[in-house]
């Protein structure tokens, strides 16, 4: 398999965008079964296609239609000026026998606009140009439809939304736990636009993660009225809404991500019985974390006294400063020694090759605490002591001038803490709403 063009690296984006040409599985074929795979340009099509049959010829004449299709698109993506206008097209989200549709932005202002223009080689046929202008005037009184504005008696007619928000595609991948208000806008700003299209006997035909544009004042549905190579559905315009809002939650960790999976798969008959569903759903899940949230409260005034506990136990564990001093606790037969020390206020220790110490890790202080594991590995030292090398440690003990009565009460005071560390863990775990 070839790598993929520079151009075509320029294009990709983090969620797949269906580009001029539906799937076919010749393509895939040819050009090693990854079509749906990579996010390819037509132009990076192309030339995957060239190099299969360039390199095989058995599939040499195979491509011809194939061919013809995909440089009819690179040929309307090429001709299309970069600058139409007050508007800058920049990448492509969409192709069709008709037009293509750009991301873009407005010279004047900066803001972003989503763009569509007829391809070049229909841009003066006149049946087109009037065909477009219906469907401008039937966007222009849809609820829930974000306004569309239109310039088609220039020299390259065209239609344009202001996006003004983030779109769903710009928030995905979601990286992050789900959250069921921002999957209920979308859903529910999604439903709200294809009633007003449904209503007027009209069908979405497209929609993608990036028709769906969440804004200040709520979600909006962008439709620019797609070249449709078959009359589609309401339930496939819902089953595309579903699959788009389920993004937002892959794991279906999310009671309405999972709502979403489900329509996605089998969508409701018409919006009025989705909106109806998303109602009821909504009521309950609303109804189930009140009564989790009752019942959490009640639990509050019940462990007043495991908090009052709970900083009884942290104050004692800073009422006793440690002993100051340094100590041998072990001299392994390896020559490495176990040493801590403190200063009075944070007590260091750990393993070393040798004196004089450096950088000695911490053990315990007054705001960070207890270092659990490290703290287990002194106490052991110490206990297990005279299975090393006693006479040097009695040396570094000397070198330290330290005696086991001072390593024996650095040992109490840290096992002191540990039991006063595990009893503020469980009384956190205790306090914890389950």
């Amino acid at each position: 398999m070839a790598a993929c063009p520079q151009d075509a690296i320029q294009s990709c984006r983090r969620i797949p965008i269906a580009l001029s040409l539906p799937h076919d599985p010749l393509l895939d074929a040819l050009i090693g079964g990854n079509a749906d795979q990579l996010p390819l340009s037509s132009a990076a099509k192309r030339r995957l296609l060239e190099e299969a049959s360039d390199a095989d010829p058995k599939k040499f004449q195979k491509i011809d239609g194939l061919l013809w299709n995909i440089r009819e698109q690179e040929l309307a993506e090429e001709g299309v000026p970069v600058t139409i206008g007050d508007l800058k097209r920049t990448r492509l989200l969409e192709s069709d026998r008709l037009s293509t549709t750009w991301d873009s932005w407005e010279l004047t202002t900066g803001r972003r606009q989503s763009l569509k223009v007829l391809r070049p080689s229909l841009r003066k046929d006149p049946i087109w140009r009037r065909r477009l202008a219906r469907g401008v005037r039937f966007a222009r009184s849809i609820e829930g439809i974000l306004p569309v504005h239109a310039a088609l008696d220039e020299d390259w007619p065209r239609l344009w939304v202001s996006i003004e928000g983030m779109t769903l595609a710009d928030l995905l991948p979601a990286e992050d736990l789900p959250e069921s208000l921002q999957i209920t806008r979308f859903l529910a700003g999604g439903l709200k636009g294809l009633k007003g299209l449904h209503d007027q006997g009209l069908v979405h035909g497209n929609l993608r993660p990036d028709k769906l544009v969440l804004r200040p004042e709520g979600v909006g549905l962008v439709w620019l009225d797609p070249f449709l190579e078959k009359p589609g559905t309401p339930r496939e315009d819902l089953a595309g809404l579903a699959q788009a809002v389920a993004l937002l939650d892959p794991e279906q960790l999310d009671p309405i991500g999972t709502l979403a999976h489900t329509w996605a798969e089998d969508p409701p008959p018409s919006v009025e019985i989705a909106q109806e569903i998303l109602v009821r759903f909504l009521a309950n899940h609303l109804t189930e974390t009140r009564h989790s949230i009752l019942m959490r409260s009640r639990h509050v005034t019940a462990r007043e006294g495991e908090a009052r506990l709970l900083r009884a136990v942290r104050s004692l564990a800073l009422a006793l400063p440690p002993p100051k001093g340094s100590a041998c606790l072990r001299a392994g037969m390896d020559s490495v020694l176990v040493v801590a020390e403190s200063d009075g206020k944070t007590v260091r220790g750990g393993g070393l090759a040798a004196l004089p110490a450096r950088h000695l890790p911490e053990i315990w202080t007054p705001k960070k605490g207890l270092d659990a594991s490290a703290c287990r590995m002194l106490l052991r030292s110490f206990a297990t002591r005279r299975t090393g090398d006693e006479t040097r440690r009695a040396e570094v003990q000397k070198t330290l001038g330290s005696t086991d009565l001072q390593a024996e009460q650095m040992c109490r005071w840290l096992s002191a803490q540990a039991r006063l560390r595990a009893t503020a863990k469980l009384l956190e775990l205790s306090r914890k709403p389950r």
